[in-house]
């Protein structure tokens, strides 16, 4: 047996607040539905917990929010138990029989419990804001409001995956590079800390005249050798700055603005972040919100600092009174493909249909980006590579090079 703390209304509406005790938490809101009680809440009373079970709680704590992919698979599955006409609790203890370890699976017994005390879905998933976010649950309770959930939620496991998609092809594309670059760095620092302080001693005892580029690289390998630490703390520091940076508006923001206008990447990365709204701007235009509330959704959707500025000001733009269009063309932020395509929806009152249109276009050109740029990446890396090794290989041998000139010189002049 267990104490139990509970809220409920009485039949008057008097709010009251209690504790029963009970074997489960089921058997204490009957035992109050038997009383005449609205339950309005219940909770088990904390109690000293054993060692082990805190040590199962800790292990099991959600940490971080839910992936774009855990959330499409959730969606996809959803739909399916909506479609097939099982009952949801029914579903959704099927779902959570799968064992998975993902946020959104630790979610769902919980869900299903809520269900079972007469919670809707949507009230159900706001429980959870780390595996379910605002623009998700803002589906959920539009397909909810038009007696459309199975296709709302059919919509967006269709839009998550779509997403998750083009997210995948970005990294893949920015992870070779940041594989090679990650590799040059190490390489070039155990060349400079191990290889070169070789060569100094060498010429320390020559006590031959060095080249300008061979005293650079030599000052250098003397300056982080001598400073390790300090070179250490120097880069933990900057890394740490770093993180901090990007947790402010704006370091986020300045970061967010580097990463758009960054070369090569840059185009792809524009593409994504325009692809990702025009697809979220259109479910949500397409479930039934308004336009404003839509925007603002958006907003945290499209996971860039600045296009989500955009569209606050796309937002304040259009409460004052303007068109849609024309807000999004006064940012001067959106290309003139997704205005023209925007236009035309407005005016004839599909703008939800141009905006998805808009993205499957987007979609196509990031995935052309990505493999035209995979396919150069690589020999482009190849001479950065050896460009910056090379220097310092090179460095090394000019003086030995300089000794074999004047060792020929001093030999034809005898």
């Amino acid at each position: 047996m267990a104490s139990f703390a509970y809220i409920a209304k009485t039949r008057t509406g008097e709010e009251i607040t209690g504790q029963a005790i009970g074997t489960t938490l089921d058997d204490v809101v009957s035992q109050l539905h038997g009383e005449g009680l609205a339950v309005l809440h219940v909770s088990e009373k904390a109690k000293t917990k054993k060692f082990s079970q805190k040590f199962k709680e800790f292990t099991s704590m959600t940490i971080g929010s839910a992936s774009t992919a855990d959330q499409a698979i959730f969606s996809r599955q959803l739909a399916t138990v909506l479609e097939s006409g099982i009952p949801l609790v029914k579903g959704l203890r099927g779902l959570a029989a799968d064992g998975s370890k993902s946020v959104v699976a630790k979610a769902i017994p919980d869900m299903g419990s809520r269900l079972e005390r007469g919670e809707s879905l949507s009230e159900a998933m706001a429980a959870h804001p780390q595996a379910f976010n605002t623009m998700y649950l803002s589906m959920i309770q539009a397909g909810e409001r038009a007696g459309a959930l199975d296709t709302i939620v059919k919509e967006l496991a269709t839009y998550l995956e779509k997403v998750d998609g083009i997210k995948q092809k970005v990294k893949s594309a920015m992870s070779y590079p940041t594989f090679i670059l990650m590799f040059t760095g190490i390489a070039t620092v155990f060349l400079i800390v191990k290889i070169v302080p070789t060569f100094s001693g060498i010429y320390e005892e020559l006590g031959q005249d060095l080249p300008g580029l061979t005293k650079s690289v030599l000052a250098v390998s003397d300056a982080i050798r001598g400073n390790g630490l300090v070179s250490f703390l120097a880069i933990v520091g900057l890394g740490i700055a770093f993180a901090l940076g990007l947790r402010t508006e704006k370091g986020r923001y300045a970061w967010d603005f580097f990463l758009l206008k960054m070369p090569v990447f840059g185009p792809i990365l524009t593409k994504s972040a325009m692809s990702r709204f025009a697809r979220t701007f259109g479910i949500l235009l397409g479930s039934g919100l308004p336009v404003i509330e839509s925007l603002e959704l958006c907003e945290g959707a499209v996971d860039n600092k600045v296009i989500a500025k955009a569209l606050a000001q796309v937002r304040k733009h259009i409460s004052s009174g303007h068109g849609v269009t024309e807000s999004f063309r006064a940012t001067r932020r959106f290309p003139e493909m997704i205005l023209q395509l925007m236009t035309t929806g407005e005016e004839a009152g599909e703008l939800d249909t141009m905006m998805t249109r808009s993205a499957d276009y987007y979609d196509r050109q990031v995935e052309t980006t990505v493999d035209g740029i995979s396919s150069l990446i690589e020999p482009v890396l190849i001479v950065v590579v050896g460009a910056v090794i090379g220097v310092i290989v090179v460095s090394m041998f000019l003086p030995i090079f300089g000794m074999g000139d004047a060792m020929m010189q001093g030999a034809n002049s005898m």
